[in-house]
């Protein structure tokens, strides 16, 4: 079985990097809710950020955060209120949860581009 690397903006797709893309997928499917809930690393993919935020990266989306470290550690760190105002005012969702499970859900969904 190859080795699983995540690659969400790769242009090009090897049958490892299908069937990868496919078993996480799938795993995230049956475990999303506790996947969405306790991600403390990785919430959204690059396109992600790009497309449903005022930022182009996923660095510059965490660096623009008011938390004290420029992570999605730091962004999780806030207080509730701050962090949802902080979205609501820099993406297409109103709460921190909406775009973590808006992330997950698209994430997901990309498969169909396979």
């Amino acid at each position: 079985m190859p080795v699983c690397d995540m690659v969400l903006d790769a242009e090009v797709k090897t049958a490892d990097s299908l069937h990868c893309s496919l078993v996480t997928a799938i795993k995230r499917g049956f475990t999303l809710e506790t996947w969405v809930s306790g991600s403390r690393e990785q919430v959204a993919s690059e396109t992600f950020v790009r497309r449903h935020t005022t930022f182009d990266s996923v660095a510059e989306f965490c660096a623009a955060c008011p938390s004290e470290t420029d992570t999605i550690g730091g962004i999780q760190q806030l207080s509730a209120d701050d962090r949802d105002a902080f979205i609501a005012r820099t993406t297409d969702f109103e709460t921190w949860q909406a775009m973590k499970e808006g992330a997950a859900m698209e994430d997901l969904l990309s498969l169909q581009n396979i």
